[in-house]
């Protein structure tokens, strides 16, 4: 597997965070400082760009739901875009499609953030 790679980009109200490679218990926990850092920060807009994410584990997903009731806990939330089939299967086999909204695109997620 690939090692994870992070990058971020302030947009305005919301951030960007784009994922590339396998976000596993090696490195969620990078993952989890970017996230902490935003929510001290007030930056409770997240939009995770998943387009190059080849694997996730299910203990990142449960953490990611924990970081997304806290976000909409301050009228924020997070969104995932561009899952592959594989990650989307896994999301849905695990029922968290219901709790997390998935977008096609960084646009959509955007679009839905600037709608309310």
């Amino acid at each position: 597997m690939r090692e994870c790679t992070i990058k971020r980009e302030e947009r305005e109200q919301m951030d960007i965070v784009r994922l590339d490679g396998a976000l596993d218990s090696y490195s969620f926990p990078r993952l989890e400082s970017v996230l902490t850092e935003l929510r001290e920060n007030q930056r409770h807009r997240v939009v995770l760009d998943c387009k190059g994410l080849d694997y996730i584990s299910s203990a990142a997903l449960g953490a990611l739901i924990g970081f997304a009731r806290r976000a909409r806990e301050q009228q924020g939330d997070m969104k995932l875009v561009k899952l592959s089939p594989k990650i989307y299967n896994i999301v849905e086999l695990l029922g968290f499609h219901k709790i997390l909204e998935i977008h096609s695109s960084v646009d959509e997620a955007v679009a839905r953030f600037e709608a309310g």
